[in-house]
């Protein structure tokens, strides 16, 4: 069959950031004439997806959404509005429209109901689960966890899926630090409250065999790729394959800068070894300030372990981000206040230029637990926030204001 993998639009001017997932699917789609467009990448997404199909001529049309919206706040920008022109092109066309993605697979039933030109919703993970659906299409049976127009397939061990496909789109076209990812893991073992990785991934750690990865760094540096980031939730957890795997692509002749996720408690003497290997930049997400913070926001290891992880990270080497969230369940304007005298303080002893804070807002998604705890029940399709009050919310509308300037 031939097969046509669309990213949705974006609706505005961003950084380009590669398909990783549809890159997945292309190297499972080995059996068939597979072919992508990235249309968060053109001025005219409908014209550019109409050329596209009268160019392939597909049998099938895969769709995928990375998130709904961008989690800002107190602007908020909307992909779904761009995901509808697509949406828009394929009413017209006659072959079979099948959408996932990350942030699709949160709300399937939402989008599908706006959008009925949707025949087939993929939640999760569809590397193993595409190709049978195609084969169902071409008159096999239909496999049981595809039940009215959504499939649910069970989640793949990952040394059972098949490479990416680098190549389906051009390195050329993602320019910029860190705009192709590389996955070494998928779920996750932690239990911060407003996160939905456990909700679309699982709630522990499955691992690609360290080979499998060394193929994946291999084949981005073959492609052009100047650099990469480490997608997942977060890099040294578990500690031996963490171990393992930052051997392995200490071995890499020439590695591209690659940057990654880390938790707080990362083991200090394991960050030179990251440098070696050809780390440059790693972030973090305490995302609280203060003990009772930490505690009702589900976070793992210590609070203690922030400035001096990110102060060895920076004598290391490392450009550094560290990621807040504006309010939080046990934290007051005071808090607030502690993330800026941080950030102050970061910027200045640690080198202005290399150590970066941003200070957001948590958007409550169902599946997180804070959602289902503040809002049991309620759908949160429409942005939502646990957001700061009174004069707190003045300062934080204020800063992301002059954020906004400045981009």
């Amino acid at each position: 069959m031939r097969i046509l993998l669309v990213q949705s639009p974006v609706g505005r001017r961003e950084k380009p950031i590669y398909p990783i997932g549809l890159g997945y699917l292309a190297g499972a789609l080995t059996a068939h004439d597979c072919s992508g467009i990235d249309l968060s990448l053109v001025d005219s997404p409908a014209e550019a997806l109409k050329t596209k199909l009268d160019a392939v001529n597909p049998d099938v049309v895969a769709v995928s959404v990375r998130n709904i919206d961008d989690s800002s706040y107190p602007v908020t920008h909307w992909y779904l509005d761009s995901f509808g022109e697509v949406m828009g092109v394929l009413g017209k066309w006659k072959g079979t429209v099948i959408a996932g993605g990350a942030g699709f697979s949160i709300y399937p039933e939402r989008i599908m109901k706006l959008w009925p030109r949707i025949d087939i919703a993929m939640v999760g993970e569809g590397e193993l689960a595409l190709p049978v659906l195609l084969d169902h299409l071409k008159g096999a049976s239909r496999p049981h966890w595809l039940r009215d127009g959504i499939a649910r397939p069970p989640r793949p061990f990952l040394d059972s899926i098949p490479l990416p496909n680098y190549s389906i789109f051009p390195a050329s076209d993602y320019p910029g630090k860190g705009s192709v990812g590389v996955q070494t893991r998928r779920g996750c073992v932690f239990n911060c409250a407003y996160c939905t990785y456990k909700s679309l991934s699982g709630n522990g750690f499955r691992l690609r065999p360290v080979e499998h990865v060394v193929k994946d760094i291999l084949e981005v540096k073959n492609q052009g790729f100047k650099s990469f980031m480490f997608v997942d939730s977060v890099f040294d957890h578990p500690r031996n394959y963490y171990r393992q795997l930052v051997g392995a692509l200490s071995e890499i002749e020439n590695i591209p800068a690659w940057g990654a996720w880390m938790s707080e408690s990362v083991p200090l003497d394991t960050l030179d070894d990251m440098f070696k290997a050809g780390c440059r930049w790693v972030d973090f997400s305490p995302d609280v300030i203060t003990e009772k913070g930490w505690k009702l926001m589900g976070k793992g290891g210590s609070l203690k372990n922030l400035w001096p992880v990110v102060k060895q990270a920076r004598e290391v080497g490392f450009t550094v981000g560290i990621n807040f969230f504006s309010a939080s369940p046990g934290e007051n304007f005071f808090a607030l206040v502690e993330k800026f005298v941080f950030m102050t303080k970061a910027r200045i002893l640690l080198g202005w230029g290399n150590t970066f804070i941003n200070i957001g807002t948590i958007r409550l998604y169902k599946g997180a637990p804070l959602a289902e705890k503040l809002y049991p029940g309620e759908e949160l399709f429409k942005p939502v926030f646990y957001r700061p009050r009174g004069l707190a919310d003045l300062i934080v509308r204020a800063f992301q204001a002059i954020r906004r300037r400045r981009r």
